[in-house]
């Protein structure tokens, strides 16, 4: 009996070990189908595009720090309303009164909640468009900018020629999926940092909230931004969200340290908050902003027909460079039309091109440090050609003016 006794324990500990390892195996083949469930009922990300890019510029100077597929044509969903606020900044007054028409409300996607009757200034519906990426916002500025949509999406394209934007084309004020609304990392780069050329623009989209005061039927509400990066990154100043499920998720940063105003782009990226991050913190770790035109120094100074002529910029020049890089500019003085029989100092006689290569990277004012009064003096500045070397060298700048003068007089200190 001792035998058959073991032998039935042993077929039942076997027993229950089948048993478990089925358990075990059910569960598991429950997990994978609950999985793949969940896989084909969320959004496709990358549904329509496969392609992604990113891109990381200084905004002053335009120069590109870092890049990836950065001319691919892309949806960019939201990203678009960047191009809708300056265009509308530019064009219209921010006082403007705009009464919500059936039209301007009910636009699907995100949304401010605009109703029939209500009576916005354009300001207002400005911070809506880009802390909460209204829509509905973007269509209501579209129509009393433009006219109409289409007529705004006129001005957006041609903003996008003025710029040279190559890769960019606009169908609508707010992004929603179309096969003839795109563009490119580079090119919503440029677009972006022309942009924080305006204060208004700069303002807003570093706005972490706006107060929408009652008016009328409106009652009163505060209306928050969604880009996080404001609130995780340091000297974070913008810019703008994006997603469908088109387009995927598209985000364009941007911060500022030590007076360097980088832009970043990521579009068709799943991780686009930490990518963006990384991007803007290693540029900052890579590239110092040096100085590379001195408004405190004198650009030129010489002497024709008894009377001293000296020049400057009337703005410094800074560039993003890394430690021990070597830069080579050139520059070419482009005089004016026309001169007045004399001008005061601080008047400007011209402009200082800078050129990266063949690339014009900078175009200053150059003003007059004392009064001129001699024509001479003033017409012979069209005679004003040469070179500008700038080299760096473990974080050392050195500056040196060569100037190529015809019939000028030697030049004094």
């Amino acid at each position: 009996m001792g035998e058959l006794d073991f032998c039935r324990v042993e077929r039942d500990k076997r027993q229950k070990l089948k048993t478990k390892l089925l358990l075990i195996s059910s569960i598991f083949i429950i997990i994978i189908i609950l999985l793949a469930d969940i896989c084909l009922k969320m959004p496709k990300i990358y549904a329509q595009q496969t392609g992604s890019s990113q891109i990381v510029v200084e905004a002053e100077s335009g120069r590109v720090l870092h890049a990836y597929n950065m001319d691919m044509p892309l949806e960019m969903a939201s990203t678009t309303k960047i191009v809708t606020a300056i265009v509308a900044i530019e064009n219209a007054s921010l006082t403007k009164e705009v009464t919500i028409t059936k039209e301007m409300a009910g636009i699907e996607g995100s949304s401010i909640y605009l109703k029939e009757g209500e009576v916005w200034t354009l300001e207002e519906l400005l911070y809506g468009l880009m802390l909460q990426s209204g829509n509905d916002a973007a269509t209501a500025i579209a129509i009393s900018v433009g006219g109409n949509e289409k007529g705004f999406v006129d001005m957006m394209n041609g903003f996008a020629e003025r710029l040279g934007l190559k890769n960019t084309m606009f169908d609508n004020p707010h992004g929603l999926h179309s096969k003839n609304h795109y563009t490119s990392a580079f090119d919503l780069a440029s677009a972006t940092a022309y942009a924080f050329g305006n204060p208004v623009f700069s303002q807003i989209v570093s706005s972490k909230f706006f107060e929408i005061p009652e008016r009328g039927s409106r009652s009163a509400r505060t209306i928050y931004n969604k880009n996080k990066l404001l609130s995780s990154l340091d000297g974070a100043n913008g810019v703008k969200t994006g997603y469908t499920t088109d387009s995927g998720r598209c985000f364009v940063g941007a911060a500022k340290r030590d007076g360097m105003q980088l832009v970043s782009v990521v579009l068709n990226c799943y991780d686009m908050w930490e990518r963006s991050k990384f991007l803007l913190e290693k540029a900052f770790d890579e590239y110092g902003y040096y100085k590379i035109g001195d408004s405190g120094r004198t650009l030129e100074d010489f002497e024709i027909g008894g009377e001293n002529v000296a020049l400057r910029l009337e703005k410094d020049i800074f560039y993003p460079m890394k430690d021990a890089e070597t830069e080579n500019f050139s520059y070419v003085f482009e005089p004016l039309d026309k001169y007045p029989q004399s001008v005061k100092a601080g008047d400007c006689v011209g402009r200082l091109n800078v050129y990266d290569d063949n690339r014009l990277i900078f175009s200053r004012k150059i003003i007059t440090i004392n009064e001129i009064k001699h024509k001479g003096a003033l017409l012979s500045l069209m005679n004003l050609v040469g070179d500008w070397q700038v080299n760096s060298a473990n974080g050392e700048i050195e500056q040196i003016f060569g100037v190529v003068r015809s019939g000028f007089e030697a030049r004094r200190g």
